[in-house]
């Protein structure tokens, strides 16, 4: 309040010499400027995932308790950059795991998608497989999933494929998944890439007007295999 903010600008005008504040706040903008000019600013930067699984490495390896290093992935992620929520969500984990913190749990207990079969269904669009496609499918049905979220996690795999393609030292690994993500960039074509990114696209633009998300999930992929590019001899694809 601004009774409580005159109070402290007294206080931090003449401080006692044996005295230093540490104010912290997410969101410094409420601050009167007359506290804000006495101050001297630090702003904090989001941690990477990268830092925060390295974190956590440490931790549960200092604490002896078992982990999949998945489930730090999913953990670094969830924690959205804040290291506090990190540990928190590790606790809980461990907790959820009964002294063990696994990927599958993790994934339960957050209820978040297996990223692995986002890279089923781009390995089957790769290789032409409609029958795979379906059946990736299936198995993400089985997880009750948002449909919208699940085609924005291709498109966010197909536009760190695309940076792959043009520059391999520029991918991230925020989500344990590069190596996959190099793969995946030799073995399809640069066409193939943006044109599966431009479908899905369109595809999230159109899914509220299908009768059924799943469905319209299925016709975005079906589509995307309809109406491809054709094979270029010049742009080979290599097996995943």
């Amino acid at each position: 309040s601004s009774h409580s903010f005159n109070a402290l600008l007294k206080t931090l005008e003449e401080p006692p010499p044996y005295v230093k504040f540490i104010l912290a706040t997410t969101d410094p903008q409420k601050l009167p400027a007359t506290i804000l000019s006495r101050c001297l600013q630090f702003s904090l930067k989001n941690m990477t995932p990268e830092r925060v699984v390295e974190h956590l490495t440490h931790v549960l390896g200092v604490e002896n308790v078992p982990f999949e290093d998945d489930a730090l992935w999913l953990l670094g992620r969830a924690a959205d950059g804040s290291m506090r929520d990190a540990m928190s969500l590790t606790d809980q984990a461990i907790a959820f795991g009964e002294g063990k913190v696994m990927a599958a749990d993790v994934r339960a207990m957050l209820g978040t998608l297996d990223h692995g079969q986002v890279f089923d269904v781009l390995t089957a669009l790769l290789e032409g497989d409609a029958r795979g496609v379906l059946e990736a499918v299936r198995h993400l049905a089985e997880q009750g999933p948002d449909w919208n979220g699940v085609l924005s996690e291709i498109l966010n795999v197909l536009h760190r494929v695309a940076i792959a393609q043009a520059l391999p030292e520029g991918v991230d690994n925020g989500h344990g998944d590069r190596d996959r993500v190099l793969a995946l960039a030799q073995a399809l074509p640069a066409e193939d890439v943006q044109f599966y990114y431009q479908m899905g696209l369109i595809g999230r633009r159109d899914l509220p007007l299908a009768p059924d998300p799943r469905g319209g999930f299925e016709m975005v992929l079906l589509r995307m295999l309809a109406f491809r590019p054709a094979d270029n001899d010049d742009a080979p694809r290599q097996p995943l």
